[in-house]
């Protein structure tokens, strides 16, 4: 899966956001892409899920981060295998 780890937005002055930093005061948890074919917007989310910023229709660059997802029933100990169990 992808996800976004930085967000450059190309203004005067250029605006970065940052997942894992810090934007007045606030740590940046997420980066999102909404919005449709006709529109372009990212959310910058904090902590407690709070919009940080919202950036619109203006030109960005983007770094995406590929992280690997885990099987939903690794670590659930009904699907583990106990070795040497006597029934």
């Amino acid at each position: 899966m992808n996800v976004i780890q930085k967000l450059t937005v190309v203004s005067n002055p250029t605006r970065v956001f940052e997942v894992g930093t810090e934007k007045d005061g606030r740590e940046v948890i997420e980066i999102k892409q909404v919005g449709d074919d006709n529109m372009s917007e990212y959310w910058v989310i904090d902590e407690d899920e709070q919009l940080i910023a919202s950036v619109e229709n203006c030109p960005v660059i983007v770094d995406w981060q590929t992280i690997a997802e885990h099987d939903k029933t690794e670590n659930d100990p009904r699907e583990q295998a106990i070795s040497g169990a006597k029934n």
